[in-house]
């Protein structure tokens, strides 16, 4: 996926560090230094591998949007909602995941992911479950991959048929619950 910037704020902010942890390490060594040196060790540990899980949590996703391949009308009518509130979006993109084994993941073996809709704005995925009462469906597919985005810890918004009838204000508080808990403000208004 092509980003706007090359780097993250996050990317920017543990390059700065490094700098800063390779500036303070290269001091002058005396007594009153050496404290300073193992702080500037472990700021640099600490930032490059901040940089390196923003990497790999920023570039998860593999292949952006193919054009015009809506599975259902009603995917067709969310991709238009999005076009219609000028949302950025990636259609169909694919993401791998770890594959899971008990408690543990199996290292180079991934799993791909389909989702319907990527939001790069948010960084979110939408998930529109048409299915959902077909219960063999729900068995395969929507609880698997359920369980993948929590594991994983991506943020997803589900959709349904229902929602469809009211999808600006359904997606809109969805969205904005999301936002609220990625930033820790739970609270509840009256």
């Amino acid at each position: 996926m092509k980003f706007k910037n090359w780097f993250s704020t996050k990317q920017i902010g543990s390059i700065f560090f490094v700098v800063v942890g390779l500036f303070l390490f290269s001091v002058k060594p005396d007594e009153a230094f050496e404290t300073l040196r193992f702080f500037a060790i472990i700021m640099i540990v600490l930032s490059v591998l901040q940089f390196w899980n923003e990497s790999v949590r920023r570039y998860k996703i593999l292949v952006p949007y193919k054009k015009n391949r809506y599975d259902s009308g009603a995917e067709e009518k969310i991709a238009a909602y999005f076009k219609r509130k000028n949302i950025i979006y990636n259609h169909h993109p694919e993401i791998k995941v770890p594959k899971p084994f008990w408690i543990f993941t199996i290292p180079f073996v991934n799993i791909k992911l389909e989702p319907d809709f990527f939001l790069p704005e948010f960084d979110v995925f939408v998930e529109y479950w048409g299915l959902i009462n077909d219960p063999e469906y729900k068995k395969k597919s929507y609880d698997r991959k359920k369980k993948l985005y929590k594991d994983n810890a991506l943020d997803f918004i589900s959709l349904y048929p229902k929602n469809l009838s009211n999808l600006d204000f359904v997606f809109t508080s969805k969205l904005l619950d999301l936002i609220k808990e990625r930033d820790g403000n739970l609270r509840k208004y009256r």
